[in-house]
């Protein structure tokens, strides 16, 4: 049987050592790239040569997707090189995954055939003067008397907008409203009649043009529309759940080069004789920095899975995913920027390439959804999970409203919400991995029809498996690579029309508050169950075919991360102890008890119209709570998954790791100094000190790297 991330392995073996100076995949060609401000042509060809470009797209349609947790790390080992090929190789998937949730089967094969073709797709919707407000955009697609439509606006920062050779384009089709809005698709044809104003430069990932498109009357057929006349909006931001999800991998990239470059750098360099690894400040710092990283990655792998085994309550995570990374990740880059000390602000060595990963990392946290966006989108979801977990006392729910269950039995029961009625997660989107700052979206419209089991009906599905088998280190018959597509690709719906979405009421800025869920309603019994946490959890194991037409907007508390949790926080602490690890199981049950009462404060605020979104910040306070302790949540659900298996390179059942992580995010998420939890962390240090020497990736499971030693210092310089 294949390993779990062989391919990702596989990947940076092709790509050579990375601290070697001549590599023009390597640390230092990246940083002399980023210098010049220069596109990393070589790379990205290279790149283009074992398909990693196609490594999103479903085998259906002739990509090579095994599973977008083993893309992550196939993005991962190249990003931690340079971040700026992420963006110019993955740029299409925003524009493809928009299409591939609302559009046609022949929309659909057309991106497809266009990204094997190496065309890069740009997506268009944000706008300089409306900024965060989507609904203020002004780009207009108006009829023609020839039956198709006239493009006329200006769309801003569009991602590699100067050299795309295709479109979508969110456009405004009516005066008002989240269905005011349709997507369209622009081939080589009608973009030879746009014109592309000069790209704007940017901080880091130099070298990808920020362009802006300008459209002055440009000829767009109908064909061009992607779903239902209206539906622009709710197309893309189901699409752009999957576009966070990934760019998450640049976070994590960038945090692993500059995290193991100060972690090499501390164990080299010595204050009176001592390795600066070793010293109490600086041990202290790589721990916190791990715990950090760890916290992050297991999330981001989990998210990785929930996006193929439940697409239809995908949406928190999804949001939940890219608060943790950013914002982890961004920590993690500080704290190894301050352990190079002086050579930190040197623009050659260490601080050369730990300087540009903070610049490529600090891009990211924008680039799709920006921070304010993703805790609104949180904070409307909170009031429905409170009687989920019950009295913020850490009493275990039972028979009560709400009550949790395991994902994956029959029970599994919902808390009904006025959510249902159609309102969704709102937030400023932004223009994905390819795009900018943008848009602030009100409620979206109504959510696809649903199917007896409550989740979203699949559109256009085809006949076939459920699951594909992993794909194979060695490469296909005729392929052009080895990290091909899935020996057994399974067919599935890649696409499929809109489903017809009517407006929500709201405000026309989209900062309205949502309607308040009724903490009392009656649970809602719907089978089948969705996945157990086991296959949440099996990194790495074969995956569903991802199906993009089944993401959803709504906001039901159906999370299976969190009803999970509650169902199995108590059981887990009393397994931990009875291993004798008390502390991992007392941080346990603090994690759930934080949980309660985060979710008891926040349905509380909603219903006080003077603590609601419009009139207080507390709701976006409690939204990032949850979001550390939902990785924390995840963390602990991992372990439980694996519980004989160490992760990290710990020894089989040890919980080192899962008790740095879990001191460290209950300390943020109560506000302290993460360093206060130095007693917890020292596990976290020997972890990373492990697996660098073991040339191992800093994730959960072994992805073998092709390191070799860093050069040495010249102390001199």
């Amino acid at each position: 049987m294949t390993a779990p991330f062989a391919a990702a392995a596989l990947l940076d073996e092709l790509l050579g050592d990375p601290w070697r100076p001549e590599n023009v995949y390597g640390f230092a060609a990246a940083v002399a790239r980023d210098t010049r401000g220069d596109f990393p042509h070589a790379f990205a060809a290279r790149l283009d040569s074992v398909d990693f470009p196609l490594a999103y797209l479903p085998p259906s349609l002739g990509g090579a997707l095994r599973g977008l947790d083993d893309t992550l790390q196939l993005v991962r080992v190249a990003a931690r090189r340079d971040a700026a090929v992420m963006p110019a190789t993955l740029l299409s998937c925003s524009a493809v995954m928009t299409v591939l949730a609302a559009g046609t089967p022949e929309q659909a094969k057309t991106v497809a055939d266009w990204v094997q073709e190496g065309r890069t797709i740009a997506f268009a919707l944000s706008e300089e003067r409306s900024g965060s407000d989507v609904l203020a955009g002004e780009c207009r697609l108006d009829p023609a008397r020839d039956g198709g439509f006239r493009l006329t606006g200006r769309k801003w920062l569009v991602g590699r907008g100067a050299t795309a050779g295709a479109a979508v384009v969110v456009a405004r089709t009516a005066p008002r409203g989240p269905a005011a809005f349709t997507a369209v698709l622009l081939g080589p044809r009608e973009l030879a009649r746009v014109r592309r104003q000069s790209a704007q430069p940017v901080t880091g990932m130099r070298g990808i043009d920020f362009a802006d498109l300008v459209f002055e009357g440009t000829p767009v057929p109908r064909t061009a529309v992607i779903g239902d006349m209206g539906g622009g909006l709710a197309g893309a931001m189901r699409a752009q759940q999957v576009v966070r999800l990934l760019s998450t991998a640049a976070c994590l990239a960038t945090a692993d080069t500059a995290l193991r470059t100060a972690l090499r750098f501390t164990r080299g360099r010595r204050v009176g004789g001592v390795p600066v690894a070793d010293t109490g400040n600086g041990s202290r710092e790589l721990a916190v920095a791990a715990a950090e990283l760890f916290a992050a990655d297991l999330l981001s792998l989990t998210a990785a899975r929930y996006a193929h085994l439940s697409p239809a309550t995908f949406g928190l995570c999804s949001s939940i995913v890219k608060r943790v990374a950013t914002r982890l990740t961004a920590s993690t880059l500080s704290r190894s920027r301050s352990l190079l000390g002086a050579r930190g602000v040197l623009a050659h060595g260490p601080g050369a390439m730990v300087d540009k990963a903070q610049r490529d990392n600090t891009v990211v946290e924008s680039i799709d959804t920006s921070p304010f966006g993703v805790l609104r989108a949180v904070a409307i979801q909170l009031p429905g999970y409170a009687p989920v977990f019950g009295e913020p006392n850490g009493a275990e729910p039972g028979g009560a409203v709400g009550s949790a269950v395991e994902p994956g039995s029959p029970s599994d029961g919902v808390v009904g919400s006025a959510s249902e009625s159609g309102s969704a997660p709102g937030g400023e989107m932004r223009s994905p991995m390819d795009g900018g700052p943008a848009p602030a979206i009100a409620a979206p419209p109504a959510p696809a029809p649903r199917s007896a089991s409550g989740l979203a009906a699949p559109i256009a599905s085809e006949p076939g498996s459920a699951s594909g088998l992993a794909a194979p280190i060695a490469p296909e018959p005729g392929s052009a690579s080895g990290l091909a597509v899935s020996s057994a690709p399974v067919s599935g719906s890649a696409s499929g029309p809109a489903v017809s979405s009517a407006p929500v009421s709201g405000s026309a800025s989209g900062l309205s508050a949502p309607p308040t869920p009724d903490p009392r309603a009656t649970p809602v019994v719907e089978p089948p169950p969705p996945p157990a946490l086991d296959t949440l959890f099996a990194f790495g194991a074969p995956l569903p075919d991802l199906d993009p037409a089944a993401l959803d907007l709504s906001a039901r508390p159906k999370d299976l991360v969190l009803l999970g949790f509650a169902a199995h926080a108590e059981g887990l602490a009393r397994d931990l102890a009875g291993r004798g690890e008390h502390r991992a199981a007392a941080l346990v049950r603090d994690v759930r008890t934080a949980l309660a009462d985060t979710f008891s404060t926040a349905s509380e605020a909603h219903r006080d119209r003077s603590r609601g979104l419009g009139s207080s910040p507390e709701l976006l306070d409690l939204a990032e709570r949850c979001c550390l302790l939902y990785a924390a949540a995840a963390a602990a659900l991992a372990w439980r998954a694996h519980p004989e298996r160490g992760l990290y390179g710990e020894e089989p059942g040890g919980t080192g790791w899962l008790t740095a992580v879990l001191a460290v995010l209950l300390a943020l998420a109560e506000g302290r100094d993460p360093r206060q939890a130095a007693a917890d962390l020292p596990a976290a240090a020997r972890a990373l000190t492990r697996l660098d020497a073991a040339r191992l990736l800093f994730t959960a499971f072994p992805v073998l790297l092709s390191d070799g030693p860093a050069p040495e210092e010249d102390e001199t310089t």
